[in-house]
């Protein structure tokens, strides 16, 4: 087992890319949360709508476009904060921004476009980090470093969605990420069960039945069975694969691997939605 103790934290918390007319700047320049100067170079776009905390409607032209904000990823509907950040959004675009698009993909998998969104010289991303209302995404892009920083250090000063009794709970029950295998031997969608997550428990026996561990992708859920718990010094061990559940070992039987191999981050929420634990590791 190779330990992954690249950045782990342990805290009481609450708690998805195109081409076309967006224009690529050579290497789109950090910000801060001011709105005074100019955005870098890049397409500008009249604001339609904000679907959400990391998605909006833009007209570039005659044109609508849907744009997913690069390297973020906010509360999915019904989750701690969604409401809220989502609002952050929308009370930060404006009627016009500048979509500038960045690292090797434009557009995902839902056909939508990849970019940073700029009101001013303001990069939104990566102010959506520092509010606490969104999670910075390990997956590589031009200013990973940037938003992992702005990311890690609102997680740490408590703000947005990771103040206390917002999506935080009010006392830590000991619960946290001992270990995380993401790079099975052989091919991942081979080896699922190479692939796990190991928790541990420092405080007193607590059930998680009805707890979700879950990746930075709005998609990987896994809900802890009835009758699911770990007493005071011991672990459990999520594996990926499908198998026979026992004493210290569950089994995720995701549809494939999980973990991504290039970065990302395991949240462990309580049954009320409060994040009680999360584990970053930017990969191999």
């Amino acid at each position: 087992m190779r330990l992954r103790l690249l950045v782990a934290a342990v805290v009481l918390t609450a708690c998805g890319d195109g081409g076309g007319a967006v224009a690529t700047a050579p290497t789109a320049p950090a910000t801060t949360a001011t709105t005074t100067g100019e955005a870098p170079p890049g397409t500008r776009a009249e604001v339609v709508a904000v679907l959400d905390g990391d998605s909006l409607v833009v007209r570039i032209g005659s044109d609508d476009e849907e744009v997913r904000l690069l390297g973020i990823n906010a509360p999915e509907p019904g989750e701690c904060h969604a409401d809220e950040s989502r609002s952050t959004l929308a009370a930060a675009v404006g009627r016009e921004i500048v979509i500038v698009a960045a690292g090797d993909a434009t557009r995902d998998q839902f056909g939508r476009l990849l970019a940073y969104v700029y009101q001013g010289s303001r990069n939104l991303n990566q102010w959506l980090l520092s509010e606490g209302a969104a999670i910075a995404m390990a997956a590589k892009h031009p200013l990973r470093p940037e938003f992992l920083a702005a990311d890690e250090e609102a997680w740490s000063r408590g703000v947005g969605m990771w103040a206390r009794g917002v999506c935080r709970p009010a006392v830590d029950p000991g619960i946290f990420v001992f270990d995380l295998e993401f790079d099975a031997p052989g091919r991942d969608d081979e080896n699922p069960n190479g692939e796990f997550v190991v928790l541990g428990n420092t405080g007193p026996a607590v059930s998680i039945a009805g707890w979700i561990l879950r990746d930075e992708s709005s998609t990987h859920r896994y809900e802890f069975p009835n009758g699911t718990a770990i007493a005071t010094g011991e672990f459990l061990i999520i594996r990926t694969g499908c198998g026979t559940d026992a004493a210290g070992e569950l089994h995720w039987c995701a549809a494939g691997s999980v973990w991504n191999n290039d970065g990302d981050t395991a949240m462990l929420s309580d049954a009320t939605g409060a994040i009680v634990t999360r584990w970053r590791y930017l990969g191999s």
